[in-house]
């Protein structure tokens, strides 16, 4: 029985968000923590920077532990007109219409699995150069948001909203109005985005880069509607850039914890081919896949450990007769390396085992497969522990 123990360590996730070619580029930036992962399971930890503008603590920015809880991000945008009444919400002082949620393809770089993380808006904010500001600076609130904070200084107003959890999903729109506004030209310079990400479980990916992209257009009954008016941006795209870094990431096939050693070619070839003689060794190769960024051991633990303390046996269900078995993991060039039992040797990073395709093998010799000769119809067995642990200071 073969059995891996190891450590897994850290993933760093950064997302672009850009408009079209003449408007803000916001980044948005997270990685895994093993300390989270400890407590809380495989996440993301969001790290982007919270900038606060206006300066007025607490009115939009906010930052948080992990992506599936909400954080806030601004970027700039120019969209202009003029403040009526009446019945057409778009042209009000404020108004917002935002998309639900949306998946976004995520590809690993060089071939390999895609994953799905999905975008969910979870609240919507604007700044509004109105020139002067009007003396009642009370701003209704309508629609799919509910009021979460409110700011002004001499020239412009500020609005930031909380999503209402249904329509995050189907998306919406929030609006209001102010009657000292009514007339008044107005800018939007500003826009106010809170988001959550549904993001994979970093577990189940290997190591590499994944990105994948979000376009959402902007205007007059698009994905995002800021009201009537000019838009000097009328497409929002959304990069995502996934990193992903494991300390140690080892995948060993379904059944791996089990292998027969058998004559290059099988016994049934071997008896095939009338041979008399011992075959000149038996093996067996155990498919494993790594993805290693630090300093690690690699030992084995023995069921039936060999005279010298460094390697293991196997033995004869039928009598105590054991014989020697050999471990090798495969490293660069396809070189075999030995693998000893205790060994506190430190490997190098790829020295052994490196990304894709790195298998363990398992031999006996032609010595000993001739002494197991001599007990036909036995079996013999063992466990052997493969042990990777990341070497920690």
């Amino acid at each position: 029985m073969m059995r891996a123990e190891m450590m897994r360590g850290g993933w760093w996730l950064a997302l672009l968000m850009a408009g079209a070619a003449q408007g803000a580029t916001l980044n948005v930036t997270a990685e895994y923590n093993p300390a989270t992962y400890e407590a809380e399971g495989a996440k993301f930890i969001n790290t982007t920077p919270c900038t606060q503008y206006p300066n007025s603590t607490g009115f939009w920015c906010s930052t948080t532990a992990t992506v599936d809880t909400p954080q806030a991000v601004r970027f700039d945008t120019s969209i202009t007109r003029t403040v009526k009444a009446g019945g057409d919400s778009r042209e009000g002082v404020h108004y917002l219409g935002f998309p639900g949620a949306r998946d976004v393809t995520l590809v690993k770089q060089g071939g390999g699995a895609s994953y799905t993380l999905k975008f969910i808006v979870t609240a919507v904010g604007s700044e509004m150069n109105v020139g002067s500001v009007p003396a009642d600076t009370a701003i209704s609130e309508k629609g799919d948001c509910a009021y979460a904070s409110a700011w002004k200084n001499n020239s412009s107003l500020f609005v930031y909203r909380n999503v209402k959890e249904s329509a995050s999903v189907s998306g919406g729109r929030c609006y209001g109005q102010n009657a000292g506004a009514v007339g008044k030209d107005l800018t939007i310079s500003s826009i106010y985005l809170g988001y959550k990400l549904k993001a994979p479980n970093p577990l189940a990916m290997e190591n590499g880069t994944y990105t994948g992209k979000l376009t959402l257009s902007m205007g007059h009954n698009q994905d995002f509607d800021f009201g009537a008016g000019t838009y000097t941006d009328t497409q929002l795209t959304v990069n995502v850039t996934i990193k992903v870094r494991h300390q140690i990431k080892v995948d060993f096939p379904a059944g791996g914890n089990r292998v027969v050693l058998q004559p290059p070619g099988g016994w049934h070839d071997w008896i095939y081919r009338g041979r008399n003689d011992a075959p000149s060794y038996i093996d067996a190769v155990l498919p494993a896949r790594f993805w290693v960024a630090v300093p690690y051991r690699v030992s084995l633990s023995c069921q039936y450990l060999n005279a010298r303390g460094d390697g293991c046996q196997i033995k004869n269900d039928k009598n105590n007769h054991k014989v020697p078995v050999k471990v090798y993991g495969t490293g660069i060039r396809n070189q075999e390396w030995p693998l000893y039992a205790g060994k506190t040797d430190i490997y190098a990073y790829h020295k052994v085992l490196a990304d894709s395709n790195r298998p363990f093998r398992f031999v006996v010799e032609n010595s000993s497969v001739k002494e197991m000769m001599k007990y036909p119809g036995s079996t013999y067995r063992g466990d052997i522990t493969i042990i990777i642990d990341v070497a920690i200071n």
